[in-house]
């Protein structure tokens, strides 16, 4: 597939990379610049191309984020159209239709009971609002010194600071304790039980002072999926306590594992929903905090504050909100979630029957829609193939010694077996092998 060159292109990837180390300051590191960074100006579908006109299939949506692929034209034209009228509007003082719509959609979809939505701008900003949201509850309800937040080893929330700390389990004077989960490192043949024994010893000590329990249903450090048994019993256990389940769905929510939300395969339904990535399709920033209106009631009856003391500037951006509406439409009436499940099984199936799963040093293939991850035995081998893959024009991410695919939920069967291709050439190059 060729592309008419972006008016962006007219200096090739040296020129501006120069530019880069000048002047830019990347996240996760002071600078990441290197032989291997892409200036990538153009997209179209799943794929991209960069500044020198080379072309690369995205098997990593972005940031995981681009679910719809790049240059979907109702999208695109939602934006134009809501910029031309209204860009946005202060929600502090008022509203705007396509906030008020996207949260009537998103109940929709979550409701009958979680269908109260604080719109924010990230999914870590998201993660932020539910712990606040989670603590002012119990404050609320008469039970202040509930304020524990418990989150599961492996797991990634995030990098601003509750976020963060929720991530790594290291701060818990400021009320965050990270636990043991179901997946590695539990103990061999300890299975399900072991992580809920855990966290059953720990509510039973500490139940009374924890205000919430924070996990993702498919961690996001290495893609593991946390089982649909343990979710339905830790519902179960956060009832008992009367302690709120807050799940985690940026990664996963509108419709990367091919449901909607991640949590319905398991049947149940959190306190607290958290979702930003895939809300937008990577079209605009937004994140999202939904409640049951439980919850809600809480803050709605406090005579002193009346409402979440919580904010900012762009919570509820409509712009933002109308591409979400877009989106959605998208997701529910162009067969994306049906083409989700199809090829996920697809590449799963090719990986294997490509031999990865017989491969030495691959230690794990698993995967839930089209978020599919093949575990390598070290990181140092995983950058290789990551490296060796761009290579041969297919992108992914790394984590760890995770190689994580996650294109756009609306790649093809023939894309589908290019990225099998490009995965199973990589693992059996001879720079991949050497190590």
């Amino acid at each position: 597939m060729s592309r008419a060159p972006s008016p962006q292109a007219n200096h090739g990837s040296d020129t501006w990379l120069e530019r880069d180390r000048a002047h830019l300051w990347h996240p996760w590191a002071p600078n990441r610049i290197s032989s291997e960074t892409l200036v990538i100006v153009s997209g179209e579908g799943c794929r991209v191309w960069d500044a020198d006109g080379r072309g690369f299939l995205d098997a990593k949506a972005s940031g995981l984020n681009a679910t719809l692929g790049y240059g979907c034209r109702p999208v695109i034209d939602a934006v134009s159209d809501q910029l031309s009228r209204l860009m946005t509007y202060d929600m502090i003082e008022g509203t705007s239709v396509p906030a008020i719509e996207l949260a009537r959609r998103i109940a929709g979809l979550t409701g009958p009971e979680l269908n109260r939505t604080f719109f924010c701008n990230s999914g870590s900003e998201a993660i932020e609002a539910c712990v606040r949201i989670a603590r002012s509850y119990h404050t609320l309800s008469g039970s202040s010194e509930r304020t524990q937040v418990v989150s599961l080893r492996n797991g990634y929330h995030g990098t601003t600071m509750a976020a963060f700390a929720a991530t790594t389990g290291a701060a818990p004077e400021a009320g965050f304790v990270s636990l043991p989960g179901p997946v590695p490192p539990a103990a061999p043949g300890m299975g399900d039980r072991g992580g809920l024994d855990v966290i059953r010893d720990h509510l039973g000590e500490h139940g009374r002072r924890t205000a919430a329990v924070l996990l993702e249903p498919v961690q996001g450090l290495g893609g593991h999926i946390v089982p649909d048994e343990y979710l339905w019993e830790l519902r179960k256990l956060c009832d008992e306590h009367g302690v709120l389940m807050i799940l985690d769905e940026v990664m996963t929510g509108f419709g990367r594992t091919g449901r909607m939300f991640a949590y319905e395969y398991a049947d149940i339904r959190p306190d607290i929903l958290a979702t930003s990535k895939g809300l937008t399709a990577g079209y605009a920033s937004l994140g999202a905090v939904t409640t049951t209106q439980r919850v809600f009631d809480a803050f709605e009856h406090d005579r002193d504050v009346g409402g979440l003391a919580h904010g900012h500037t762009h919570s509820g951006h409509a712009t933002a909100c109308a591409t979400a509406l877009a989106v959605l439409d998208q997701l529910e009436g162009a067969g994306v979630l049906a083409n989700t499940q199809e090829r996920g099984r697809q590449l799963l199936e090719g990986l294997g029957a490509g031999g990865v799963g017989d491969t030495a040093f691959v230690r794990d293939l698993r995967g839930r829609g089209l978020l599919v991850v093949v575990e390598l035995d070290s990181p140092r081998r995983a950058v290789r193939v990551k490296q060796s893959m761009q290579q041969d024009g297919v992108l992914v991410r790394r984590s760890g010694a995770n190689i994580i695919l996650a294109p756009p939920l609306v790649i093809t069967a023939e894309e589908v077996d290019r990225v099998t291709e490009a995965v199973v050439a990589a693992l059996n190059s001879d720079y991949v092998l050497a190590i």
